[in-house]
């Protein structure tokens, strides 16, 4: 559970600028798979608020990368 908690605050992170020194487009082309990948995983056995906060996450990053 910490875990999660850790990895969505560093993909929230990235997400809000506090890691703006990368380039959005290499972020943002480098975590498409993992992203769709995660997307999936959260809607097949995820718990219902993993799915809650996974598909916001997972949005929130989408909409970072248009």
């Amino acid at each position: 559970m910490m875990l999660k908690k850790i990895l969505a605050m560093t993909l929230l992170s990235f997400v809000t600028g506090c890691a703006s020194a990368v380039n959005n487009n290499a972020l943002c082309d480098g975590t498409a798979s993992a992203r769709t990948k995660h997307a999936a995983a959260l809607a097949e056995d995820g718990g219902d608020a993993s799915v809650v906060t996974g598909a916001t996450l997972v949005m929130m990053i989408d909409a970072a990368c248009k």
